[in-house]
């Protein structure tokens, strides 16, 4: 498959073409463009066999299985891995010939009530979902060519499920490699600060409600062939079973429907005592912990919140590796702001492999990797590795708001503020980082021009470099004219010539404002008991931190924070009428300020890497 095939890869492995086709569907003329990685993905190797194994609930399991040259001898790992958008289409996407040729076997299924497993899915992550990855496994160790080790593997979607599969307490789990997950979905993807992802949302719950029920498969046959999310089984060339599996997915649950109903982290899903937070890894602290199997989790600084996934999973549980790129979501082109699309990813995706591979080697040696954080530097081509977060040396340097739009290092004496009429035009457009999880490439090289009626306040000129490292704390004190709203708050590095870069950004719903501080970590909870409006008219200190990052900041660059009260493209409005004007105070006592992650820059080969 040549590179320009790419694209139709990434909609089909990570949220199918569905999703794709709705956006366009709905876009202006301003449409997102989509490009990719010259990257050559060859056809999965030849199928050993294609069967159904009863589930943890009684559902009939669509299950792929790919084998090495050779078996015998003792029998062979494998790779399992649990498919959300129809295991055919998505094997692709997790080296299918790189692992048979390495001497494993790969099982690829379709989880519960998807692709052409039968059931009907309750929720997305659920109890059955997840046992079936524990049912699947146990199945390939008793079969002829396994050797009784099994890896977990998956991207996205898939790596959440392979994520939580760790948690089963099956010994025959011995590792899990995690490429793009989200360890909270209510945190990291789906409410980042308390904020509705409105696009995400929408496209992803139309899009798989779509591929669950493919309505022209259930009315005609001759439709369901060279869908590939609808790959039958061996011995069902009519698509009788697969067919009637999709009658049964009329029932699903969607997410898209369920979500309108959720403002706060513990509020249950319709019909059903969990909660969105409920379904990921971070609530399971324990079980990881119980578990301790080597895991290899990757991010990047600008695939929606999956950085901050796995940098909140490393703190959870030992035998732990982090890789954090500038990547794409799958890391399979380059997003680095600081330079030019198309890019390649770092590390390549034959790298990649290789590095997952030696992660997998190790582990089943019984020989697993020391706990650590590998990550790259944006704008500056450089990977670095801590065993701790944020790394040795960064400290917080404290920014403080002033009436001239300055970020300086003390605060202005005199009583001072600003006001805010909230623009809710604004957005940061359809090649966001948000976007990546429907396979665009984040690009913000026409950000925020377009943006004029963001606040903006710029540092003078760094007289040296730093490296900025860990999450941007945002403290505002500020009052508003409604009881609801939602900050946006953006870090940027303007060059010398005025070019501004994006870095990363926060957010938070105001509603959602009470917090406290443990340990000099920000907590939030965002259960409904703990919500706190605010009080039209009132100043209210809102603190809330942004995704982190790293970055260079060289000399005679400036540091930019804007603010903005919408992201239009992307996240619902709140209020959703009205049009509010927010005061902040930019001097005194309660001035506004930002604290930075940073230490001076150090380069040479004892700090450096040139990847992993």
């Amino acid at each position: 498959m040549r590179a320009h095939n790419l694209l139709t890869l990434i909609a089909r492995a990570l949220v199918g073409a569905l999703a794709l086709g709705a956006m366009a569907a709905c876009a202006p003329s301003t449409a997102l463009q989509i490009r990719h990685a010259d990257y050559v993905f060859a056809l999965a190797p030849q199928r050993a066999q294609s069967v159904y194994v009863t589930g943890s609930d009684g559902s009939s399991l669509a299950v792929d299985v790919y084998l090495p040259a050779q078996t015998s001898g003792g029998g062979v790992p494998t790779i399992v891995v649990s498919s959300r958008y129809g295991r055919r289409g998505e094997v692709s996407a997790h080296f299918p010939n790189e692992w048979t040729a390495q001497g494993y076997a790969l099982v690829v299924f379709d989880s519960v009530g998807s692709g052409v497993s039968t059931g009907v899915r309750e929720s997305e992550l659920s109890d059955t979902e997840i046992a079936d990855v524990g049912v699947i496994s146990r199945w390939a160790t008793a079969q002829a060519w396994s050797n009784g080790a099994i890896v977990l593997m998956g991207l996205s979607y898939s790596a959440d499920t392979a994520d939580l599969g760790t948690t089963l307490g099956e010994p025959a789990i011995r590792a899990a490699l995690i490429r793009s997950a989200e360890s909270d979905p209510y945190r990291h993807l789906f409410f980042p600060g308390g904020v509705a992802n409105a696009m995400m949302r929408d496209l992803w719950g139309a899009a798989v409600a779509g591929k669950d029920r493919s309505v022209t498969c259930l009315a005609d046959a001759a439709a369901c062939v060279g869908m590939d999310h609808i790959a039958p089984v061996d011995g069902d060339a009519s698509y009788a079973a697969a067919r009637a599996a999709l009658r049964e997915h009329l029932a699903n649950a969607r997410l898209d429907i369920d979500l309108l109903g959720i403002t706060f982290a513990d509020d249950p899903l319709p019909g059903r005592r969990q909660s969105l937070a409920d379904l990921g890894t971070a609530a399971r602290g324990d079980a990881l912990r119980a578990s301790s199997i080597p895991i290899q989790i990757w991010g990047s600084w600008l695939d929606a919140g999956t950085a901050k996934s796995a940098l909140e999973r490393y703190m959870l549980a030992p035998n732990v590796e982090v890789l954090i790129t500038s990547a794409s979501h799958g890391a399979y082109a380059g997003a680095d702001p600081f330079l030019s699309q198309p890019l390649q990813p770092t590390p390549t995706v034959v790298r990649q492999f290789e590095i997952l591979r030696d992660f997998a080697d190790r582990a089943l040696a019984a020989s697993p990797p020391q706990s650590k954080v590998r990550y790259a530097v944006l704008g500056a081509d450089v990977w670095r590795q801590t065993e701790v977060w944020p790394p040795v040396g960064v400290a917080p340097h404290r920014f403080y708001l002033n009436e001239a739009s300055s970020l300086q290092a003390a605060a202005d004496a005199a009583e001072a503020v600003l006001s805010y009429p909230v623009d809710f035009s604004v957005t940061t457009g359809k090649s966001n980082r948000w976007s990546a999880n429907v396979g665009v490439i984040p690009d913000y090289s026409r950000w925020p021009e377009q943006n004029a009626s963001l606040l903006r306040f710029t540092t003078a000129p760094f007289t040296e470099d730093f490296e900025l490292a860990g999450a941007m704390r945002i403290e505002l004190t500020m009052r508003s004219t409604h009881e609801d709203g939602a900050v946006f708050a953006y870090l940027a590095l303007q060059r010398p010539d005025g070019e501004l870069i994006y870095l990363t950004e926060g957010m938070l719903r105001l509603l959602h404002r009470r917090a406290t501080i443990e340990a000099g970590s920000l907590q939030r909870t965002f259960r409904r008991a703990d919500v706190e409006p605010m009080i039209p008219g009132e100043m209210a200190r809102v603190s809330f931190d942004a995704f982190p990052v790293a970055a260079r900041i060289g000399a005679g660059d400036r540091l930019v924070l804007l603010i903005a009260g919408a992201d239009h493209d992307t996240f619902a409005r709140y209020p959703n009428s009205g049009d509010p004007i927010w005061t902040f105070d930019v001097g005194g006592d309660d001035a506004s300020f930002i604290d930075l992650p940073m230490r001076p820059w150090v380069g040479g080969a004892a700090y450096e890497t040139q990847g992993p």
